[in-house]
């Protein structure tokens, strides 16, 4: 599943809170640790890395390095640096470069204080890797004198997870790896009716749909993870992450293309909203070949 995760790191006090989490992961075997210089810094203009990264940079990643190789014994931790002009490229190319199985990014904002929003490398990454991308986040558990205080996500990661279906070939091999994945707590299905000419139409998807979610929570109960289904009506992107503050989950686990509305690849695209929006966790599935997706979906429509 994900036994090599790439995990690029820019030093922060932010990017530090996600080392807890990485190890943790379930079949992770192997860390790969990356910095990115931006060649503006390199005096060589992409230079030498040894002039380009500071002295208290190097202390940091040997640090991290180090850290993380002490959370895991069986875990091997190979740290790089790369000069690029294109930070989110230099992560995607090193990726596949590697052939990692999953890229785990922080949620970058102004700041923690204003809110954990998605920054520009993040969404780069998310939108133009063909590896698949866990989004990191920390939850506001209290708020005292004005300071807010965080929580890591990661002790409780596949908790409950919140899986978004379409029905298609893309949402059934997100479903096959969260099948695949260990130490799911609870899975909750969520399919969105997003359109319909009449109530009676609407009402017919639903049903449908609902018939399909039981079929699809068949297949969890039997290897004893509780499921359930849930089915709304309108935006699904707005819809999957009302429910996910509603059930308190834990990490939103999407396809990020589909038969339908995952399969808007561009701004404003339902997979782009979660992921920027939501306040946990998403992690975003991407299906690397033809050959890792089935054809044989059922449909959801009136008819």
């Amino acid at each position: 599943m994900f036994s090599r995760i790439l995990f690029p790191t820019d030093f922060s006090e932010y990017a530090k809170r996600i080392l807890d989490c990485i190890t943790g992961f379930p079949g992770v075997k192997e860390v790969l640790l990356l910095h990115v210089i931006e060649e503006t810094r390199s005096p060589w203009g992409g230079g030498e890395i040894g002039i380009a990264l500071s002295h208290n940079e190097k202390i940091t990643l040997r640090e991290e390095k180090r850290y993380l190789e002490s959370l895991g014994s069986h875990i091997r931790v190979t740290s790089m640096v790369k000069i690029s002009s294109d930070t989110a490229e230099a992560i995607i190319e090193y990726a596949e470069e590697k052939d990692v199985s999953l890229i785990v990014i922080g949620a970058r904002g102004k700041s923690l204080i204003e809110g954990i929003l998605l920054g520009s490398v993040s969404m780069a990454v998310l939108r133009r890797s063909r590896t698949s991308v866990l989004i990191m986040r920390h939850r506001v558990v209290e708020e005292i004198d004005g300071k807010k205080r965080y929580q890591q996500y990661c002790p409780m990661l596949l908790s409950r997870v919140l899986c978004p279906v379409d029905f298609s070939p893309y949402s059934e091999h997100a479903i096959s790896r969260l099948l695949a994945t260990e130490g799911v707590g609870e899975v909750i299905l969520v399919y969105v009716v997003s359109r319909g000419e009449s109530s009676e139409e609407i009402a017919r998807c639903q049903k449908r749909a609902r018939e399909l979610g039981l079929d699809l929570r068949s297949r969890f109960t039997s290897q004893r993870i509780p499921a359930r289904v849930i089915v709304r009506t309108g935006n699904p992107a707005s819809e999957i992450i009302r429910v996910a503050e509603e059930e308190d989950v834990s990490l939103i686990w999407m396809s990020y293309s589909g038969r339908g509305w995952f399969r808007e690849l561009l701004i404003g695209s339902t997979a782009d909203h979660v992921a920027v929006n939501s306040t946990c966790p998403v992690m975003i599935i991407r299906s690397k070949s033809p050959e890792d997706v089935s054809t044989n979906t059922p449909r959801v429509d009136a008819s």
